[in-house]
């Protein structure tokens, strides 16, 4: 059969060599991101990253030569879907009356999240790993400034508010994420009760 028409629904445009490799690249970062949530950091390797891309080895080392280059772009990859979950959630919050209970709950949605997942377990590796140190701590404060500016925008500060107001929604987010890493270790029923208290405490 000859080729599709261009005006065909079955038309593709060829890619050229700079979209091919983007998109092979975007293949071997969501493989990373996927082997970090479904093997954890320590069992996270370049073949098996490779493999569940559907890509050679010889391909996954033509882009990223060393398993450092690989797992530090995956972690700013990392940053860009979770930055978008997390504008796209901002984004709900409208209701003016039960906001802020409305905001735990996506914040606790967020951290029990696949992408947070992934997030923790290099958390966690950076602590020993040098080389994820530096671009884990680059996306922290990045994320830390998006979570302030819109905390600024969806609670303006009251005037009896303390001079440490602004730290509210760090606070709160280190909490969540501690209670996340203690994971089905931690009680239920605490649960429930710290994230009561976080929606109802005065601020």
């Amino acid at each position: 059969m000859g080729a599709s028409s261009p005006t065909g629904s079955s038309f593709r445009p060829r890619l050229t060599q700079d979209e091919k490799t983007a998109e092979t690249r975007r293949r071997l970062l969501d493989a990373a991101i996927v082997c970090l949530i479904d093997r954890g950091y320590a069992n996270t390797t370049t073949s098996e990253i490779a493999e569940r891309a559907g890509l050679s080895r010889g391909a996954q080392l033509y882009h990223y030569p060393k398993k450092e280059e690989l797992l530090t772009s995956a972690i700013e990859h990392l940053f860009e879907l979770m930055f978008g979950e997390m504008k796209e959630k901002v984004s709900r919050l409208t209701n003016e009356n039960d906001r802020r209970a409305m905001a735990i709950d996506l914040l606790w949605e967020i951290a029990n999240g696949r992408l947070a997942t992934a997030w923790l377990e290099l958390v966690v590796a950076s602590r020993t790993d040098s080389y994820l140190r530096e671009s884990v701590s680059a996306v922290n404060n990045r994320m830390s400034e998006f979570i302030g500016q819109s905390f600024k925008e969806l609670f303006p500060r009251p005037d009896a508010a303390g001079a440490d107001y602004e730290l509210i929604p760090q606070i709160v987010c280190l909490i969540l994420e501690a209670m996340t890493l203690k994971g089905q270790t931690m009680s239920p029923k605490l649960t429930a009760r710290i994230l009561d208290a976080l929606k109802t405490v005065k601020l």
